[in-house]
């Protein structure tokens, strides 16, 4: 873990969530993340760890962003968040919280893309990102489900630089495109059956990586969560998405093989 993250890599994941307090509880159990509160404004943020790296966030959705988005949001890496931000809206965006600046760590923004999936920007400074990737209870992947894909596509390469490469092994049988960096991956696009009436909006997935699928799926159910696709075998093991107690998206991975590089890193001590 030597290098930062590149402008349009996923580097930090969040949960909007009008019960944080409820959330935390869940994930704490689910993940065996530690959690700590800090001040943001006149709200709480709730800063997730792994063995002492941050990993993730829980925010209260109607403090941070008015109540949009709620779920899990991916937020990307940028340069400039102001010009990021701007072109994003004008390839079609929408800015639902404008940059706002966020002590000891860097500048935010939340926008939901043409099709209706919610990400973010995010200009790091002290904190640029997550502390670690693959490592049981960290992010290992994110994936944009859409029934519009190569619509969706285009916009984010023309918002990020990416490449898109179509990918055969898709566990699902359907459509899949990895975008990349370079030859670095960066996200996954899977294409959603999307024929009128049974239109899907579409949606930014987080993938956690848990040491045993089974169980837990098995602490999902008993800590009041409910898994609903799966489990699928992909090349990089086993997964089931599920949902939390208040109804967000999430994917849970036995993970076999990495989805990202594990070398990036986000530790200031090391990216400085």
């Amino acid at each position: 873990m030597t290098r930062r993250f590149q402008p349009g890599e996923a580097v930090w994941v969040e949960l909007c969530t009008p019960d944080p307090e409820r959330a935390e509880t869940f994930y704490a159990a689910l993940l065996g993340w530690t959690v700590r509160a800090e001040r943001l404004g006149a709200t709480t943020y709730r800063m997730c760890s792994v063995d002492g790296r941050d990993v993730a966030g829980i925010s209260d959705a109607a403090a941070l962003h008015g109540d949009r988005p709620r779920g899990w949001l991916t937020y990307f890496a940028v340069d400039d968040i102001a010009a990021s931000a701007r072109r994003a809206v004008a390839l079609g965006g929408e800015l639902v919280t404008p940059p706002r600046y966020l002590p000891a760590a860097g500048t935010g923004a939340a926008v939901v893309d043409p099709f209706g999936a919610a990400f973010g920007l995010y200009q790091g400074e002290t904190r640029v990102g997550v502390q670690t990737v693959n490592s049981v209870g960290a992010l290992c992947w994110n994936e944009l489900d859409t029934g519009e894909p190569a619509e969706a596509v285009a916009y984010y390469r023309a918002l990020f630089g990416y490449t898109a490469q179509q990918r055969d092994d898709s566990p699902t049988a359907r459509p899949y495109t990895v975008l990349t960096l370079g030859d670095v991956p960066v996200a996954g696009v899977l294409e959603l059956d999307n024929a009128w009436p049974n239109l899907i909006p579409s949606t930014w997935i987080t993938y956690f990586t848990v040491a045993s699928l089974d169980d837990a799926l098995a602490r999902v159910t008993a800590l009041g969560g409910l898994p609903t696709v799966g489990p699928v075998d992909s090349p990089h093991g086993r997964l089931h998405l599920v949902k939390d107690p208040g109804g967000h998206t999430l994917c849970l991975i036995q993970l076999e093989a990495g989805l990202r590089p594990d070398h990036h890193s986000c530790d200031p001590a090391v990216t400085r």
